[in-house]
């Protein structure tokens, strides 16, 4: 479903409902994206089905207005409930926030997924809109990164820092194209050699594929079912990655804490073979892995 009017950033409310997109999201959905972000059929192995596949751009698109050079910025989701892809998937879009900020227009969306009746993801979306403005920058700055930037103030198990497995890729366009495709990211920067390469050098990766590989690492804490029924991530894209360089994700193991439910808080930085950190983010979420509850929790 198409709104007959896209929003720009001038006509956005604070707190105003946008509406509710209306995917044709299925199980073929999920599998295809799937299939492009865990090819080795190494993380989805309990039936679970990725949740990040519901988590596009699609929705923001039916409603919003992105001009080109438009910056997807940051991204913090809290999972509720594994999707269910046999159900009709809806997703209600609102204005979180409006700003500027050192001359640049930002804005944040919140989308709330629901597969039937389940609410499966609460999602933050902020971006950075092309251009500068002679507004005054706003007095206030909103957070939507759901505390865990500053999570390492608050109690827990402090040991000491253990660098888990990274993942390592090389960035090829047929995955931008690919993955861009599933997700509607698939805008001239990631997909069209001859713009991309002015601006940047080369079409560049989606920071939302970063996004999904640190979720994947943090489903082996526990299980796919269990981080997508509570975990929690939030990340900064803070630069970018060209096709042919190599990107290694880093997490790190930083803190326990006890509960009910014994959690893991991780960070992660996403490294270019040029040497520039393009992504970093915070996680956490259930720790029930044999190996890594002996391991961190001890």
């Amino acid at each position: 479903m198409s709104s007959k009017v896209q929003l720009s950033w001038d006509s956005m409310v604070t707190g105003e409902t946008l509406g509710v997109f209306r995917s044709t999201f299925d199980a073929e959905h999920t599998r295809e994206f799937a299939h492009i972000v865990d090819p080795q059929q190494q993380v989805y192995t309990d039936g679970t089905a990725p949740s990040l596949a519901y988590d596009t751009l699609h929705a923001v698109k039916d409603f919003i207005e992105l001009p080109q050079g438009t910056v997807h910025s940051k991204e913090s989701v809290e999972f509720h409930a594994p999707a269910l892809v046999d159900q009709p998937a809806t997703v209600l879009v609102l204005v979180a926030d409006k700003s500027v900020r050192r001359g640049r227009k930002n804005f944040t969306l919140e989308c709330r997924v629901f597969t039937g009746s389940h609410h499966v993801i609460s999602a933050f979306k902020s971006f950075v809109v092309p251009g500068k403005t002679e507004e005054p920058d706003s007095s206030t700055s909103r957070s939507f990164d759901f505390g865990l930037f500053t999570a390492g103030t608050n109690p827990g198990q402090a040991g000491p820092k253990r660098q888990v497995e990274t993942v390592e890729f090389v960035v090829v366009q047929s995955l931008l194209d690919e993955f861009g495709r599933v997700t509607a990211t698939d805008g001239p920067i990631h997909t069209d050699s001859r713009i991309a390469t002015e601006q940047f050098g080369g079409t560049i990766l989606q920071g939302m594929y970063l996004f999904e590989l640190a979720s994947q690492t943090m489903t082996r804490f526990s299980s796919p079912s269990q981080w997508l029924s509570s975990g929690k991530l939030a990340a900064k894209i803070v630069g970018s990655s060209i096709t042919g360089e190599t990107v290694t994700i880093i997490p790190t193991a930083h803190r326990v804490t006890n509960g009910d439910t014994v959690h893991v808080h991780c960070s992660f930085e996403a490294r270019t073979s040029s040497g520039s950190t393009v992504f970093v983010a915070e996680a956490v979420g259930p720790l029930t892995a044999k190996k890594y509850l002996k391991e961190l929790a001890s």
